[in-house]
């Protein structure tokens, strides 16, 4: 049964510009996410929490987590994903 988390990925903060409205952003971390074996959706929400529905058999919330802090490649490091809700 596929779980729903959610992440805060605000990135104002730390490049002002962004406001996460860059289709190049929202793209590379779907298709990295969607690659992943057991993620079934990811989508937006509002402006700052993205939703990524999964299978938590196959793939943890943390692990997801994990994978965030390496998106998008063009700002590695820039992001400062949390986990709104596991």
């Amino acid at each position: 049964m596929n779980k729903k988390s959610a992440f805060d990925i605000d990135c104002n903060p730390i490049i002002p510009e962004c406001g996460f409205e860059c289709s190049k952003c929202i793209q590379e971390i779907e298709s990295v996410l969607t690659e992943m074996e057991g993620v079934s959706k990811v989508y937006m929400e509002d402006e700052t929490k993205l939703i990524v529905e999964h299978d938590p058999n196959l793939v943890k919330a943390e692990h997801l987590l994990d994978v965030f802090k390496t998106l998008p490649s063009f700002y590695k490091g820039f992001f400062i994903p949390k986990l709104i809700s596991p």
